[in-house]
């Protein structure tokens, strides 16, 4: 209360907070008082442990360290070992004054020039440098959140609900667009960078293939789940053929893949599908020419009897 008192005049907003931090919890049906601190997952803790940590911010800048902070997880930069030193001793001082303590099983001293680290749900690769002799590092979401993306994905498509389209794509849209919104922060801090003169090495496309997975993923659950409307669609090969690429994006359903790059480079719609297609062509014409080169038939008249029945079925 003594900090909030530093930046906030109005007695009736610090006798509320007050009343808010001594409010007490719940867990498991009973109640606890509360003696410290602010209420776990509470709507006001955010932004009171801003407020809060505000004193080391004003520290770090006063001391001349570059630094990030997002909520109490922080990044400090410095140029060699013994600054970066100095740097993890000022914090260590300023929070533990605050009361705090630092958890030394998250701190990490990294070297840059060859090491990985994690922030905020993104991993920052070290610093590579192109033929050109350019300096950059890559930067993508972490392996969790892509495992974390399939598994929303597989809940709003539970096999035991019988919906029409539409009220699927209602269920996994807003995860697509949520997900892809978060992901594309680190494009958003770029893009205020440049307006300040600061040139970025970040390369932000590193990860097509993972957002090409999440699609594939998102349309096979949904053809599964379709199919209980359309029971001539049960097999395999018609239900790929013609629950295509292009058929998902003609009824609405968002592609992680091209929302991604729209945001950034206004990648249309109809570019997304003609790549898509385009590729999915040049695949089948190179499995069917080394299907030819060993000997063995494509087209054989099994394969043309189910692309016969599937195309009597629609």
């Amino acid at each position: 209360m003594k900090i909030l008192n530093k930046y906030i005049a109005d007695g009736s907003i610090l006798d509320m907070v007050w009343k808010w931090l001594k409010a007490g919890y719940m867990e498991e049906g009973k109640y606890y008082d509360t003696t410290s601190g602010t209420p776990q997952g509470g709507v006001i803790s955010p932004i009171l442990a801003n407020i809060y940590l505000n004193e080391l911010d004003w520290e770090l800048e006063k001391e001349g360290i570059h630094f990030v902070r997002y909520c109490d997880d922080f990044l400090l930069f410095a140029k060699t070992e013994e600054d970066i030193i100095k740097a993890g001793a000022v914090a260590k001082r300023v929070i533990e004054s605050l009361g705090l303590e630092v958890a030394m099983n998250k701190t990490k001293y990294v070297d840059f020039n060859k090491d990985n680290f994690k922030f905020i749900g993104f991993e920052f690769h070290h610093w590579r440098e192109s033929k050109q002799g350019r300096k950059y590092f890559l930067v993508k979401p972490e392996e969790k959140s892509f495992k974390d993306f399939k598994r929303k994905i597989k809940h709003a498509t539970m096999k035991t609900l019988t919906l029409n389209k539409e009220e699927w794509l209602n269920r996994v849209n807003p995860i697509i667009r949520g997900k892809i919104n978060y992901y594309l922060n680190i494009y958003k801090a770029v893009e205020a960078n440049k307006k300040y003169g600061q040139d970025s090495h970040c390369i932000l496309k590193s990860f097509s293939k993972e957002l090409d997975g999440i699609d594939a993923f998102v349309r096979q659950r949904l053809r599964i789940c379709m199919q209980h409307r359309r029971p001539n669609m049960k097999r395999a090969w018609l239900m790929i053929s013609r629950w295509n690429i292009e058929y998902f994006c003609k009824i609405g359903l968002i592609s992680s893949n091209w929302l991604y790059y729209n945001k950034m480079y206004g990648y249309t719609i109809e570019q997304y599908v003609e790549r898509k297609t385009a590729k999915s062509k040049k695949k089948n014409t190179k499995y069917r020419d080394k299907l030819k080169e060993k000997g063995i038939e494509y087209y054989t008249d099994y394969r043309i009897s189910k692309m016969r029945n599937a195309g009597a079925l629609i």
